[in-house]
């Protein structure tokens, strides 16, 4: 006796479910009380995730959302926004800002192209487009369910991403299905982010009692041999039930045997094959055509009339294999699709994706389905077929360049290589070269590029500055400001472009840390410009500026950085956009200038431009100079926050030298969050080829090997003899680095001559930042040499001056020294109020390491005064030989024993005994005695 379970129907798949189903309604309710919240639902194939989402959607409409669902397919992965033509036509259709909708739709058709020319529609806007579209709903909220995500084209993963990350402002729900076994690291990552905000459901194979409940009517030893071959997989117990009885007994004994998808796809393919031919074949081309084909397509592909189509697909929805929903039809679950599309024959699916194209195609279908079916179906020499795969690439290579790369390497591919394409074969490589470069595969992008070196002026031109883009992405300096020099070699330029190149050679030579190089390009920028092109002689501003701040004139760099501000404020967003990235430079000038409000409105104002511009390299630049100043205003969690972005962004465009940048600003609110165990970040990692954000990360770096208690390795980056900049911006944390260091070393004199070298440097400049960390240095190497009145009154003016800079970690970090060393000097109060004072500001931002460590010190302060007036020579690290403190420290920073002899060398007795020595030594008898010990004796940085 066989039994058929509902394909695909709810009930059948949510037994077992009560639990999850809870949390589904938790989350329903999360948005109808006005937040954003996120559902994951991931398991194995056939596990009932898809039906999982049409209970949720059943929930939500019933709250009164606007449910908005799609589904993405395994053989439409190359189709941009595939799985987003479904999920958005709702929200276009209802309302919103006419802009929004319009680019929403763009992206949605492919419609991109207008009498030839390329659309600069890129992601970024269209995403942000789709998210005004869900705040302008007149819904209550929005549902967004995305199913089988682990096969969605990479621009559907990306909008994914983005919704989440960036969540609307309206109340909304995005949900997401997966396999578990392939889920999509950036989303993934992204709904981990939310926190409380996101409900993740991993589904579990139903036990014997729910199989028992989902085949009520099916003989006891029946449902055993059902529940045992199944494993208690949903999709597998429907298909098992319709097996014989000794089938099922054969598949049970049989030890190798595992019921497994592809066991579920060879019955559903004989299934298939088993059907009448007419309907067989429209179940083929149907598969073909892809999900939500219309039955007019369908016709097409299978080659049979209407009405036999609509005959089979009632056929195949009667046998539980296909849906039909307004004209268009779906199979029922992806593996049913799978066994058509396999039993299908790759002979015939190739004529027959031919005729889907053409019948597209005439239909004006969008062009990125178009050139889906035209890929799988072109002949070499067909011209036509170029044609189709070149209009989709250039409308794509924006909002989609990995697939607009690959289409127009399919067009190029398909016709010889002499073939003029009407003349537009320089044209085509160009724009083939630029898709590569944006979809991350620079090498190519640069090998297609130097095919372009000898054609006409403007294509060659137009090849080389993208070559300049090329090599800077990857970190390749030298080698773009060749190919710049080589451009404005060329005579006769227009004084306008040249002074376009002699910008971009002022920025090649400000991440070369060549100030002078900087200066003088930036120098003939404005001369030649003339102030003829505003945004362009901003740039040339900004950038001498910058050159001026490191070679030291503070006062040269204020007034270029100030004109550079009028010039930007003067001009629109559209005139500014592509020169969007001279907001990098200036925001970081005006912030080490101590300007921090007006770096925080030139990174604010490069925001709302990039949320409009086309794709650019800016996105993730502009990224990392906020990291570095929120940073600086103790935004630490969001600064964090961000700086994965830059990385996610930098990994996007195939720039391992922006990866490596993002990862070296990254590393100090990192530091300030999770603890030294972030020491070996950048050590394990690339380091950024270009000299200035290199010294960004080595300095980075060393504080980091501070506060890991590591002061060689500190001091062996810090006394590197390659040039460190002599403007105060960078000498002055380099000694302060340095005399801290010195003094965790134990050479207080030479720690002295750095921190008074410091002040003197910051004392010239006036600026309040590098004052306040001089001050800090100093209070430090005084209270390394148990001056510690002296000590508590340093930090608490260095605490002061780093309060007018707005720098509120250091400022706690100065009041938490402040109370180190009144508490040495015995005064108690005095150093319970300082540490409150620490406490507040790294509550404020975020500060979770150094709050462990100050809990440690305010653990220490003695109940009654006791003036500490002479040096301890024992109970301190002091006493430890170099060997015993290695040890001692790894102890403090968490590691086993064993795992200190691995890293030592050594073997574990060994370390036992140096322990037992330490323990005798400071007098402690726990690890964790010891750990408070150390973190007592020395401050931290």
């Amino acid at each position: 006796m066989a039994v058929r379970p509902s394909g695909g129907g709810t009930a059948a798949h949510l037994v077992g479910r009560t639990g999850q189903l809870v949390a589904l309604d938790a989350a329903v309710s999360a948005v109808t009380g006005g937040e954003f919240a996120a559902v994951n639902l991931c398991g194995e194939a056939g596990i009932g995730k898809t039906s999982m989402l049409r209970a949720l959607a059943e929930r939500a409409s019933a709250a009164g959302l606007l449910v908005c669902d799609g589904r993405a397919a395994e053989f439409e992965r190359d189709v941009p926004f595939a799985m987003y033509a479904d999920v958005l036509a709702p929200l276009v259709a209802a309302g919103g800002a006419a802009e929004d909708g319009e680019v929403v739709s763009q992206a949605l058709t492919g419609r991109l192209v207008r009498h030839g020319a390329t659309s600069s529609v890129g992601r970024a806007r269209i995403y942000a487009a789709v998210r005004r579209l869900i705040d302008g709903a007149r819904a209550p909220g929005v549902a967004l369910l995305l199913d089988d995500l682990h096969w969605a084209d990479e621009p559907s993963l990306e909008l994914t991403e983005y919704l989440i990350r960036k969540p609307p402002r309206r109340p909304a729900l995005v949900a997401v299905a997966f396999r578990s076994e392939q889920p999509p690291s950036g989303v993934a990552d992204a709904i981990v982010h939310l926190g409380p905000a996101a409900t993740r459901i991993s589904l579990p194979r139903l036990g014997p009692a729910d199989i028992d409940a989902l085949l009520p009517g099916v003989p006891r030893r029946r449902r055993t041999l059902i529940s045992r071959a199944s494993g208690g997989n949903p999709l597998y117990v429907q298909e098992l039930s319709r097996c014989r009885d000794d089938t099922l007994a054969a598949l049970v004994d049989n030890d190798d045997v595992d019921v497994s998808e592809r066991h579920v796809l060879t019955g559903l393919a004989r299934e298939i094959t088993d059907l009448d031919e007419p309907v067989r074949r429209v179940a083929y081309a149907a598969a073909v055509a892809g999900d939500h084909a219309s039955i007019g397509l369908v016709a097409q592909v299978a080659e049979v009339p209407t009405d036999a189509v609509v005959g089979a697909a009632d056929d195949l929805h009667r046998r539980g294999l296909m849906d039909v929903d307004a004209a268009r039809l779906r199979f029922r679950h992806p593996l049913v699709r799978a066994a058509a599309h396999e039993s299908a024959g790759p002979a015939w699916r190739v004529t027959a994706h031919a005729r889907a194209a053409a019948h597209l195609r005439a239909h004006h279908g969008p062009p990125q389905v178009v050139a889906h079916h035209t890929e799988r179906s072109a002949q070499p020499g067909d011209e036509a077929a170029a044609e189709t795969l070149i209009e989709a690439g250039l409308a794509f290579t924006y909002p989609a360049p990995a697939q607009a790369a690959r289409w127009l390497g399919a067009a190029l591919r398909l016709l010889p290589e002499g073939h003029p394409l009407g003349g537009r074969r320089p044209t085509v490589l160009l724009q083939y070269a630029r898709a590569l470069g944006l979809s991350g595969e620079l090498e190519r992008s640069r090998d297609v590029l130097r095919e372009l070196a000898h054609g006409d002026d403007r294509v060659r031109a137009e090849a080389a500055a993208f070559r300049a883009v090329v090599a800077r992405l990857r970190g390749d300096i030298d080698e773009a400001a060749t190919l710049v020099t080589a451009q404005l070699a060329e005579a006769r330029l227009p004084r306008t472009s040249a002074g376009k190149l002699h910008v971009e050679l002022a920025a090649i030579a400000a991440l070369g840390e060549d100030d002078d190089t900087t200066v003088g390009h930036a120098d003939r920028a404005i001369t030649l410009l003339a102030g003829d092109r505003p945004p362009l002689s901003a740039a040339a501003y900004a950038l001498r500026a910058f050159g001026r701040l490191y070679a030291g004139d503070l006062d040269a760099a204020r007034r270029d950085a100030a004109h550079a501000a009028e010039l930007v404020d003067s001009e629109t967003n559209a005139a500014l956009r592509p020169h969007v990235e001279l907001f990098g430079p200036l925001a970081w000038v005006r912030m080490h200038l101590g300007e921090v409000t007006a770096a925080a409105h030139h990174l604010d104002r490069a925001a709302d431009i990039v949320e409009r511009v086309r794709d650019s390299s800016a996105v993730p630049y502009l990224l990392i100079v906020r990291v570095a100043l929120l940073t600086r205003l103790g935004h630490l969690e969001t600064a964090v926050h961000l700086a994965e972005e830059a990385v996610t962004l930098a990994r996007r465009v195939g720039s391992v030298e922006m990866r490596a940048m993002a990862e070296a600003v990254a590393l100090r609110p990192l530091l300030l969050t999770a603890g030294p165990s972030v020491v070996d970040r950048l050590t394990a990692g690339d380091w950024p080829r270009s000299r200035m954000w290199r010294r960004v990360g080595r300095l980075n770096l060393a504080v980091a090997h501070l506060a890991a208690g590591r002061p060689e390795s500190c001091l062996e980056i810090v006394a590197d003899p390659a040039p460190w900049q002599p403007g105060p911006p960078i000498a002055v944390p380099r000694d302060v680095v340095h005399a801290i260091a010195l003094a965790r070393a134990g050479d207080t004199t030479g720690a002295h001559r750095y921190a008074a070298r410091a002040a003197a440097l910051a004392d010239a400049a006036g600026l309040a930042y590098e004052q306040g960390w001089a001050g800090y240095a100093q209070a430090y190497v005084a209270t390394a040499a148990h001056r510690h009145d002296e000590a508590a009154a340093l930090a608490d003016a260095a605490a002061t001056r780093l309060a007018a800079a707005r720098a509120p970690v250091e400022q706690a970090l100065a009041r938490h020294l402040t109370g180190i060393a009144s508490a040495r000097a015995g005064r108690s109060a005095a150093a319970r109020d300082a540490f409150r004072q620490a406490q507040e500001g790294y509550e404020s931002c975020g500060a979770s390491w150094l709050l462990s460590v100050l809990a440690q010190h305010t653990a220490a302060i003695p109940s009654r005064p006791k003036r500490d007036s002479r040096p301890p020579a024992t109970g301190t690290a002091t006493a430890l030989s170099a060997r015993e403190r290695e040890i001692a420290e790894l102890v403090r920073a968490g590691l086993t024993n064993q795992e200190i002899a691995s890293r030592l060398f050594l073997s574990r007795r060994t370390v036992e005994s140096h322990l037992a020595r330490i323990f005798t030594k400071l007098g402690v008898r726990s690890r964790t005695e010891l750990a408070a010990r150390l973190t007592g004796d020395t401050p931290t940085l």
